[in-house]
């Protein structure tokens, strides 16, 4: 099972990003976006798991999820992965918070404990948009995406932390939410 963690997006939010993906499309070349049921910010990507360690993952959620409260999560700006000449990736922002830290430190402390490895070392909060194909030039996307580098997308209190498992299909990726866990602290 190819498995993630992510903090789910409330649709108000989604509207907007979405907004946002209509109007850029015009200036796009060779662009993947994203759906909107895809929109998520993403805590872990433990990839391809075996279905038996199912049940841990999940309590893993659990326990770090019980040790924080609620949080408000804040969407706004456009940026990029790669260079501003070959972007590879497009997202919208997400603000840092303490929160989110926490989030994402203490997931990956409990699935070490199962083996699991973080891949990336550097955590940057964000909602992926698109994903560039190949090696195409997209200056006019980023000189659009520039112009509503603070563009706001809205807030949400962050009530909980889903497990999704990601099939990939020609049409692009399908999450299935498998599980949630509920901030209690």
């Amino acid at each position: 099972m190819r498995l993630f963690f992510a903090i789910p997006v409330p649709d108000e939010v989604k509207a907007s990003l979405c907004n946002v993906v209509d109007r850029l499309t015009s200036v796009a070349s060779n662009v993947t976006w994203c759906k909107r049921d895809q929109l998520h910010i993403t805590l872990a990507f433990l990839g391809e798991v075996a279905p038996l360690i199912l049940p841990h993952v999940t309590a893993a959620a659990d326990r770090v999820c019980a040790m924080l409260s609620p949080f408000v999560c804040r969407a706004h700006g456009l940026g990029i992965f790669g260079t501003k000449r070959m972007p590879t990736t497009l997202w919208a922002g997400i603000d840092p918070s303490p929160e989110l830290d926490f989030l994402h430190e203490q997931l990956w402390l409990e699935l070490e404990k199962y083996g699991l490895k973080n891949k990336t070392s550097d955590f940057r909060a964000h909602i992926t948009l698109g994903r560039c194909r190949s090696k195409t030039n997209n200056r006019n996307l980023v000189r659009a995406m520039e112009n509503d580098e603070e563009i706001e997308f809205g807030d949400w209190t962050v009530k909980g932390v889903t497990l999704y498992e990601s099939r990939l299909t020609p049409q692009g990726a399908l999450h299935r939410r498998l599980n949630q866990s509920p901030l209690l602290g």
